[in-house]
């Protein structure tokens, strides 16, 4: 079954407001099996919601989500152009003025003329709660098209979401869509298409997508045969092996946290480019005191040598930018912490500071453990901030593969 998005607001046009409740809403959907056809966001005007509905209409969904514009200011519009798109008459709900009045009283928050809006009902139709404000949502139905229209507030609208609509929706899913997810880091979208490509242009019967970001790419495969979908899942994972990290949402740094718990293992940090994000990324995480031991922040080469003993001819023979010092560093941070394993950092962030040998992007992480140091290079981009994003997420990788 077919459902379109219509979002309304000029603040969502002009990128003051991210819209988020798309996202959400097509997220939830999906996930009970349902086709996400369409998505649109228009303005606050009377002409543009009703063009913008007849648009998506053309297309006969099943269902239409509307977002937007039913608040108690004079840009509300949403309510006023939808009772007139479906011919119905404003009725004053007097029991539901009584319960907002009394609402606001025991707020301590005065009761405007303009929150009356907020208990206009139309004559045909369905009124939805809200469990979360006082914009009530509406449900008619246009020839085969069902209409839910909605508050723009996030929190309210997935209040009538999840108590109504979601509800609604679900009763009548004959075959919902099933999902696996694969996670991948350190290569590229295209690299792992090719990888899989033998077992994907095959006709498995299943949906597969690539979603990349500055941490990976996700593959995500769905289809309503759960044979068929793990028999595909199952294909990807024995190509890519140890390229995927996780099949769910959990970030690594999460995984990594817990596998060092369980081993009883510790790890400290020394960290260059990345300024202590390794560490802060870490820390997010509740237990993670039970393995990190610290870290030091060894940015410029005084630090180095001052902080972790890195001898000063060391870094001006090979520059601090190099194998040998990230080796090094993660060996010192690991003697000085007294931890299982090192972690060391050093490159070049970018957007200057780069030379014809190690351009803006040149990383080097090192890791160190009682047997062993090994020393990556890594090449990203000149994008100072995600080359940090980057080089964190390579050394959390990295970290998996030894341990």
């Amino acid at each position: 079954m077919n459902i379109s998005i219509l979002s309304i607001g000029d603040e969502i046009l002009s990128g003051d407001t991210v819209n988020t409740n798309s996202a959400w809403i097509s997220q939830k959907i999906t996930r009970l099996g349902f086709n996400v056809v369409n998505q649109v966001t228009c303005q606050d005007n009377k002409k543009e919601i009703i063009s913008s509905i007849k648009f998506l209409l053309s297309f006969s969904p099943d269902y239409i989500i509307m977002t937007g514009g039913l608040g108690p200011t004079q840009d509300d519009i949403t309510r006023k152009v939808i009772f007139d798109f479906f011919n119905v008459q404003e009725i004053f709900d007097e029991e539901y003025w009584q319960e907002l009045v009394l609402k606001y009283k025991m707020l301590d928050k005065d009761v405007l003329d303009s929150n009356r809006s907020q208990a206009v009902i139309p004559s045909i139709g369905e009124v939805l709660p809200n469990p979360f404000g006082s914009a009530r949502g509406y449900s008619f139905k246009k020839n085969t098209t069902k209409f839910f229209i909605l508050p723009g507030v996030p929190s309210e609208m997935k209040g009538i979401m999840n108590e109504t609509i979601l509800l609604e929706l679900k009763n009548i899913v004959i075959k919902p869509l099933l999902k696996k997810l694969i996670r991948t880091t350190g290569y590229a979208e295209s690299v792992l298409a090719y990888k899989i490509k033998k077992i994907t242009d095959l006709d498995h019967g299943c949906k597969i997508g690539y979603y990349p970001s500055v941490y990976g790419v996700d593959i995500r495969i769905s289809s309503t045969s759960s044979s068929l979908l793990e028999k595909l899942f199952i294909g990807i994972q024995n190509i890519l092996g140890d390229i995927c990290f996780s099949h769910t949402k959990t970030p690594i740094e999460h995984l990594i946290v817990k596998k060092l718990s369980l081993m009883n293992k510790t790890i400290s940090i020394a960290e260059s480019c990345t300024g202590g994000l390794l560490g802060h990324r870490i820390t997010n995480i509740p237990m993670a005191s039970k393995v990190f031991n610290g870290g030091l922040i060894t940015y410029s080469n005084k630090s180095k040598s001052r902080l972790l003993g890195i001898p000063k001819d060391l870094i001006d023979d090979h520059g601090a930018v190099s194998e040998i010092v990230a080796g090094k560093m993660s060996e010192e941070v690991r003697r000085r912490f007294e931890t299982d394993y090192g972690i060391s950092i050093t490159g070049i962030a970018g957007p200057g500071g780069g030379t014809k040998e190690k351009p803006v992007g040149t990383v080097f992480i090192g890791i160190s453990d009682n047997n062993s140091t090994k020393v990556s290079r890594y090449m990203f981009g000149k994008d100072r901030e995600k080359n940090k994003l980057k080089t964190s997420q390579a050394a959390f990788d990295m970290l998996r593969l030894s341990i």
